[in-house]
């Protein structure tokens, strides 16, 4: 006899608000030192060598000359009893010049305290040198710390001369209950499927969205950095228990999230994805599915690479199988979408700042797939983890090439924009504040998205994997930008299919726009004039040989364009950058008292920007304005 099959309803997934209360912890609590215990050896992240150290558990040179070690006990207080919560963390106040050498807690879970455990310390939200971290507001602190359940902390800090960082406190993350969160590990419905070779066929089966896994988008705001290509994976564990239960899974995540927003003060979670230790596999960051936004998985190193957190410690446990094999779809996934060779190595340039092991500007060479220590002062993803290294980049490697077999190489999804050329109003200067750039359409496209990169000229322009998304979605074909004065940008747009499908980028526009007089520095001589005919109604004249106009700490200056006045019998004016002659500006030509003047550099460089009158003719120019490209 056949009975039928009958599928039984599965509860929706819903958002669901956590609650996060604070433990203020003030200096060592005396009491609390003299108990027995208090000062024990914490396990966990004890080791913070690189990858490729012989052992995993020697620091490396430099982080032996960097001074850190366990210092002086700083902060100690009470077992205290607190509401039942399943996530914590420590933060503290950013910018607190205080060297936090270690940071142990320990929680009360079934009635019975644990043993110390080690938390890594992740620093105030990273460097501004690297915008995915540069998080303005950000709290320091340390990685999240999960637990079965417990109803109290205590918390012990260690500083290298003794003191403790202000606003020390310990968050508590209650991530409340949902009726789906049974529901994990269930069948959740096949690999998404789009035409050959576009890099979704082997999205895995079992990724739970942040919908499915009850993120409170209200908790979420704007983070519109993204990477325009995926360099480096980085492999990560939280901290604490390994004795979750599947049906937690989903609520763990739900309190690193909280964690990361309401306690450090973070946009959205720090990861892109996640895998508890059953191989279920979690969204992140939003957008993480269908675009490389940029994270803090790896103060110094964000741009460029995505992080992979293993739900658990891997300093005291050993990984499951199915966390292993978690790890490799998701690393095959964007391997596969990002055609990178995962036993290969790749070059990646710290921004500094956080626990970077290279200074800012420092480029070093690392595997495309790798662990958190290997460029962070940090044990993660801890030594049982790290020791599967090796085997974890050989299984992603043969899904990839599994996957180039059965769907052949990456096609985009949706096709480049073509673009309307801007006109000489609009680059390589915008002369005015807004200006309108257009493009074709894109057979197939949902949408568009608009991003940009731009600096001030006396700034570094971000580097080039970096972008900001300026406009999420809009049909138009068309953008309207409004820009300072003083900066350069460079406007691009990507057609978008009805799957959330990235297409390729194109540049719209690379432009910049005028220097303001406020910001030159003249030398004597120099006599402001008015006329209508003059750009701007103005301009800055000399009759004086040697006068000169400066503009200090210009960078990646690669054209000098001027509005200027020309008339037979006008002077000449020499461009040089940080004393060296690059070319001249003659302005003996007919006459024009708005014209256009164009030099270009053989390349780029850095440094103070001098305009020098050669001869004892006259001068006269309105604006100037610096372009990188």
């Amino acid at each position: 006899m056949v009975l039928p099959t009958v599928a039984l309803p599965v509860p929706e997934a819903r958002a669901v608000p956590p609650r996060v209360d604070a433990v203020e912890v003030h200096g060592v609590d005396r009491a609390a030192r003299a108990r027995a215990g208090a000062l024990a050896e914490a396990v966990g992240h004890g080791h913070d060598a690189p990858e490729g150290a012989a052992d995993g558990s020697a620091r490396s040179a430099q982080q032996q000359d960097d001074g850190h070690g366990e210092g002086a006990l700083a902060a100690l207080n009470a077992r205290t009893t607190t509401d039942e919560f399943l996530v914590a963390g420590v933060t503290w106040d950013a910018g607190t010049p205080v060297e936090v050498t270690e940071v142990a807690l320990r929680v009360r879970e079934d009635g019975r305290w644990t043993e110390w455990q080690s938390l890594g310390v992740d620093g105030g939200g990273g460097d501004e040198a690297d915008p995915g971290a540069g998080i303005e507001g950000a709290r320091a602190g340390t990685e999240p710390f999960m637990t079965t359940g417990a109803d109290g902390v205590q918390l012990r800090v260690r500083t290298a001369d003794g003191g403790p960082p202000a606003g020390l406190r310990v968050d508590l993350v209650d991530p409340g209950t949902s009726p789906a969160d049974a529901n994990v590990g269930a069948d959740t419905g096949p690999a998404s499927s789009a035409n050959a070779g576009t890099g979704f066929e082997i999205r895995p089966d079992k990724m739970l969205s942040r919908k499915q896994w009850g993120a409170d988008e209200s908790l979420r705001s704007s983070w519109p950095e993204v990477s325009g290509r995926l360099k480096a994976v980085y492999v990560h564990h939280t901290a604490g228990t390994n004795s979750y239960s599947e049906g937690q899974s989903a609520a763990l995540v739900r309190g690193i999230y909280a964690y990361h927003t309401k306690s450090r003060g973070w946009p959205d979670i720090g990861y892109q994805f996640l895998v508890d230790k059953f191989g279920n596999m979690f969204q992140g960051r939003h957008y993480a599915r269908v675009d490389n936004p940029i994270g803090a998985q790896a103060g110094g190193f964000n741009t460029g690479t995505i992080g992979v957190s293993a739900m658990g410690n891997y300093e005291t446990a050993r990984p499951t199988r199915a966390l292993m094999r978690g790890l490799a779809k998701v690393i095959a996934w964007k391997t596969y979408q990002y055609k990178i060779d995962a036993e290969g190595s790749v070059p990646l340039t710290s921004g500094g700042g956080g626990t970077a092991r290279w200074s800012a500007g420092t480029t070093v060479t690392v595997p495309r797939v790798l662990g958190h220590r290997r460029t962070n002062s940090t044990a993660c993803p801890g030594r049982y983890l790290v020791a599967e290294m090796d085997d974890l980049r050989l299984n992603v490697e043969k899904r990839r090439q599994t996957a180039l077999d059965r769907h052949g190489a990456i096609r985009w999804a949706v096709g480049r924009p073509d673009r309307d050329a801007p006109t000489s109003a609009q680059a390589p200067v915008q002369w005015k504040p807004t200006s309108t750039y257009r493009w074709k359409p894109v057979p197939g496209a949902a949408f568009y998205q608009v991003l940009y990169r731009q600096a001030h000229w006396d700034e570094d322009m971000p580097r080039r994997p970096y972008w900001r998304v300026l406009r999420a979605r809009t049909t138009s074909t068309s953008y309207t930008m409004t820009m300072w004065r003083g900066k350069a940008r460079q406007l691009a747009v990507r057609a978008v299919g009805p799957h959330g499908e990235r297409g390729p980028m194109t540049t719209l526009v690379r432009t910049a726009r005028v220097v303001l007089p406020k910001s030159w520095t003249f030398s004597d001589d120099w006599t402001r004039v008015t006329n209508w005919r003059f750009h701007s109604d103005e301009a800055f004249r000399t009759s004086t040989r040697g006068a000169t106009i400066r503009l200090k700490s210009a960078n990646e200056v690669r054209r000098v364009v001027l509005r200027a006045a020309t008339s037979p019998g006008d002077g000449r004016l020499q461009v040089l950058v940080s004393g060296e002659a690059f070319g001249t500006f003659d302005l003996d030509r007919s006459k024009d008292l708005n014209r256009i003047l164009e030099l270009r550099l053989p390349r780029r460089v850095d440094g103070t920007v001098t305009l020098r009158a050669l001869d004892g003719d006259r001068v006269r120019i309105s604006r100037i304005a610096l372009h990188r490209w």
